[in-house]
């Protein structure tokens, strides 16, 4: 587990879990929809944090009888689980919240202190977004980040960043809710921010959900590995040919491969045996998350 990531998680775990009870009792003092669902929105974000935390706790479980590639593929399962607290705790109860004000509408008491909440939050998760974008753009090197958000296995990171970028979005579009109230007198604005800050926490669940069940039922390592390591394997000395290359990630910086060599029958055991191990030494060299490695050795039929 890198150290950097455990930070980003911990660090937005306790800037939500500041956030939600501070929205929280802003809600009970304006009766704001918006507000409400926002309040609902930090809560599942930390619960959200402690579910990445306990996924990282249980990947480091050593390998055993039952599990002999160890126990990574845990985390994710769990944030697997934090797209499907999103969707349901975060999206479907603020488009529910902001159904009830629509059909039912009361106006915003002290409308100004739900506005101050909204800045000081946007501050809050500003500072958290800015921490986790720095530690993915250091992750992703030359990958465009819609590129890494697709590939990483770097789960908590991922989750955290999209969480505080939805955060921010979901917090300009309550302000502008509650101000559109204030000034127009209306509070189907309320309570359509309502329902729109839903709808964005459905899309951002969707989106984890999907990388998520990507990981989980086998991703392979990126094509640029493969071919680098397909490389290193032709030019090994006795090697006519790579017949496949598989790959899947087992967790973050944890790669196994698997592959066929073709050599000649004319080339001894001890060569083939010497190729191989210098192949593998070359592998985990360059690519280190490269952890587990079965190269089976074959000859022409």
């Amino acid at each position: 587990m890198a150290h950097g990531s455990k930070k980003v998680v911990f660090f937005a775990l306790g800037a939500n879990l500041a956030i939600a009870l501070s929205k929280f009792i802003v809600y009970f003092l304006t009766g704001s929809s918006s507000m409400l669902s926002e309040a609902i929105h930090s809560t599942a974000d930390t619960g959200n944090q402690v579910l990445l935390l306990v996924g990282m706790a249980r990947s480091r479980k050593p390998e055993d009888e039952t599990h002999p590639f160890g126990y990574s593929q845990e985390r994710f399962f769990w944030a697997f689980l934090v797209a499907v607290q999103l969707f349901a705790l975060g999206g479907l109860y603020s488009i529910w919240e902001g159904i009830k004000k629509i059909t039912h509408p009361h106006p915003i008491n002290r409308p100004f202190l739900a506005v101050g909440l909204l800045l000081f939050a946007m501050v809050a998760e500003g500072i958290s977004f800015l921490k986790a974008s720095r530690e993915l753009h250091r992750k992703k090197g030359n990958l465009s980040l819609f590129a890494f958000l697709r590939k990483t296995a770097t789960v908590e990171v991922m989750v955290v960043f999209l969480e505080d970028l939805a955060a921010l979005i979901g917090l300009t579009i309550a302000l502008f809710s509650v101000l559109l109230s204030r000034f127009t007198g209306l509070a189907f604005f309320d309570g359509l921010g309502s329902i729109l800050i839903g709808l964005l926490l459905i899309g951002v669940a969707f989106f984890l959900g999907s990388e998520m069940h990507s990981l989980m039922v086998g991703e392979g390592a990126p094509e640029e590995v493969l071919r680098e390591v397909e490389k290193i394997l032709s030019e090994q000395e006795g090697v006519e040919r790579v017949v496949y290359l598989k790959s899947l990630i087992l967790g973050e910086d944890n790669i196994l491969l698997a592959g066929k060599v073709l050599f000649p029958r004319s080339v001894s055991m001890e060569k083939v045996s010497s190729s191989i191990d210098r192949a593998e030494e070359e592998i985990r060299e360059k690519f280190p998350s490269v952890k587990k490695i079965f190269i089976e050795a074959d000859v022409p039929k």
